[in-house]
C-alpha cells in the first residue's frame, strides 16, 4: 500500500472537510431523510463526531446528540474509506460493532459503500 502524503489523516479536521466535500457529490440518501449524528472512533483516544443530513456529511456534530458510535481499528477505517473493505460485510462478520441506532449506522454504511470517500484515507487502493 502506498501513502498519499497530501491526503488528510482519517478523523482529523482536514479529513472531515474532505468527507463533507466528497459526500456532497452523493445522491440524497434513500435510507435517511433526517439529521443523524454519528461518532467514529479509532482506539480509545481518537474520536470524531459527524452530522449527516439526508445521508450526506455536512460537518461536525455535537457529542450530546450522538445516535451511534462506530469503533474502528486504524487499519479497518483506512481500508473502508479506500473501498478495500466493505463496512457492511465487516458488520455481518462481526468485525465491526456499532453501538446505538441501526438507522444511523446504515446512513454511514451507505456513504462508505458509495466509493465517494476513496482517497480520503491517504492510501492508494
Amino acid at each position: 500500500m502506498t501513502v498519499d502524503e497530501s491526503a488528510p489523516e482519517p478523523l482529523s479536521g482536514d479529513w472531515v472537510a474532505s468527507v463533507v466535500e466528497a459526500s456532497q457529490r452523493a445522491e440524497a440518501s434513500s435510507l435517511s431523510n433526517r439529521s443523524t449524528v454519528v461518532a467514529l472512533t479509532v482506539g480509545k483516544s481518537t474520536r470524531t463526531v459527524l452530522r449527516f443530513e439526508h445521508g450526506r456529511v455536512v460537518g461536525r456534530g455535537d457529542d450530546d446528540t450522538v445516535e451511534v458510535t462506530i469503533p474502528f481499528t486504524s487499519e479497518q477505517l483506512r481500508a473502508m474509506i479506500a473501498g478495500r473493505e466493505s463496512m457492511a460485510q465487516a458488520y455481518i462478520r462481526g468485525d465491526l460493532k456499532p453501538e446505538g441506532s441501526t438507522g444511523a449506522f446504515l446512513a454511514v454504511v451507505e456513504l462508505f459503500e458509495s466509493g465517494l470517500l476513496a482517497g480520503a484515507d491517504g492510501a492508494a487502493p
